[in-house]
């Protein structure tokens, strides 16, 4: 059985994404924000065969979960106090009526690309107002949900869609790549 793909996560950039996100969707809750996130980069590595944060997505029972995100929203303390500092300086995780975001500043907009940033509004365009119940439904209809055993990682080869034209292409560039990948 051939190792499952993933990606070291750029912690800056992801931390900086959360703030594009807070910014562009004020109060997104978390799990609006774990699929945006799902979603923005499965569409990315389907076209431009690279995520844009990296992180990596575990299958949770309400869907797939970008791990680093939510130990930086829920503050793990097994995280670099560095990394913490900067989200705790940079957001405040509202607890009511739901976990959500509120930014305090603007994001670093040096850290995305054109293709980054056109991945995120169309995934927040398309996924940011469902309800829970339908987007619970939506991301349970993937792949990497259908494929992977519950809490375990996905892997990113699951996130190229079957009918892409270029999917052995996206295929081969992620297997040469994603070792070496920095966002």
């Amino acid at each position: 059985m051939e190792e499952k793909i993933t990606y070291r996560v750029n912690y800056e950039k992801a931390i900086e994404t959360l703030i594009w996100l807070a910014t562009k969707k004020p109060g997104i809750d978390i799990y609006h924000i774990a699929k945006v996130l799902y979603y923005a980069e499965k569409t990315h590595l389907n076209k431009y065969a690279r995520p844009i944060i990296g992180d990596t997505y575990i299958r949770m029972s309400y869907g797939q979960v970008p791990s680093t995100v939510r130990d930086l929203i829920t503050k793990n303390s097994w995280l670099d106090p560095n990394y913490l500092d900067y989200f705790s300086a940079s957001l405040i995780v509202n607890k009511e009526p739901y976990e959500n975001l509120t930014a305090l500043r603007a994001p670093k907009l040096e850290y995305f690309s054109d293709t980054d940033i056109e991945c995120l509004e169309n995934a927040l365009n398309k996924y940011g107002d469902i309800s829970f119940n339908d987007l619970k439904n939506i991301s349970h209809q993937e792949k990497t949900w259908l494929e992977t055993g519950e809490k375990r990682p996905i892997d990113y080869l699951l996130m190229v869609d079957e009918d892409n034209v270029n999917k052995d292409e996206i295929i081969e560039e992620i297997r040469c790549t994603a070792q070496y990948a920095r966002f």
